[in-house]
């Protein structure tokens, strides 16, 4: 039987062979890439009265569509789906009368990726045909086990300051609860010529569960309200529409109240 041995210099050779042939075959790591679609995302209210019944929404000079048709906003109403992925950076977002060649309320603001923001048309349309509108940061961390996070806007043109009375009747788990939540000498929003967004854009914390809600002007009871408060959800409460006593309120316009859900 005949062997092959191999010598010193064969086999240092053969282990070189083999070390080349594993190193042909080692693959680099891709290089990370960035977030290809990098995204912020809004949501559109409209508040706005004497508008017409429904508006037409831009967003950065584009007519917004959903599910192959042409958004039509209604009065009191909020897009579908609530929020829209935008790039992140400046965004104007802007509303138009049905038949409307210009926005009759825009704001333009800078987004930061991963932020949630929403605009509100808001206040009565003028002579000249305008209305106007904010931005208000959503915060969408979930609020704290046993609780919910609200925060109240005042859309209504002519109701005045309002006082508003929150009564706990039932708490989560719809066992009877008790606790009262007072909100005193609430302005109208656009009482102020530049509205704090930073002010409005806060939550308060309270007990979730389901409240009575009574809205004053004055000592008179201009809206009640039964709402429900999730745990772990953060609401706006709105009050929107004409308060009694203004001549001539449009169908659907008349004073009531509007709860947005902001983390579904």
């Amino acid at each position: 039987m005949k062997h092959t041995f191999l010598n010193k210099s064969g086999f240092y050779g053969m282990l070189l062979g083999i070390m080349a042939l594993g190193s042909s075959c080692k693959k680099e790591l891709p290089v990370p890439e960035a977030d290809p679609t990098p995204q912020a995302y809004v949501a559109v209210h409209n508040f706005a009265l004497l508008a017409g019944t429904s508006s037409s929404v831009f967003i950065n000079g584009n007519q917004l569509a959903l599910g192959g048709s042409d958004v039509a906003l209604g009065v009191g109403g909020s897009l579908l789906g609530t929020y829209v992925g935008v790039t992140p950076g400046a965004v104007t977002v802007g509303v138009r009368t049905s038949t409307g060649t210009t926005n009759y309320a825009s704001r333009n603001i800078n987004v930061e990726r991963l932020s949630y923001t929403s605009f509100f048309a808001f206040d009565t349309l003028t002579a000249g045909g305008s209305a106007r509108m904010i931005a208000l940061n959503n915060d969408m961390k979930a609020a704290a086990a046993g609780t919910s996070n609200i925060r109240f806007l005042h859309f209504s043109p002519n109701a005045g300051p309002v006082n508003v009375n929150l009564v706990r009747t039932l708490d989560q788990f719809g066992l009877t609860a008790s606790g009262t939540i007072s909100l005193t000498n609430v302005p109208y929003i656009g009482a102020a010529a530049t509205p704090n967004e930073t002010a409005l854009s806060a939550f308060t914390n309270i007990p979730a569960g389901t409240y009575a809600v009574t809205v004053l002007s004055g000592t008179t009871s201009v809206l009640t309200a039964t709402i429900n408060f999730r745990e772990g959800k953060n609401y706006s409460v709105v009050a929107r529409g004409f308060a009694p006593g203004r001549p001539g309120i449009p169908a659907g316009q008349t004073l009531g109240a509007t709860l947005l859900l902001h983390n579904p």
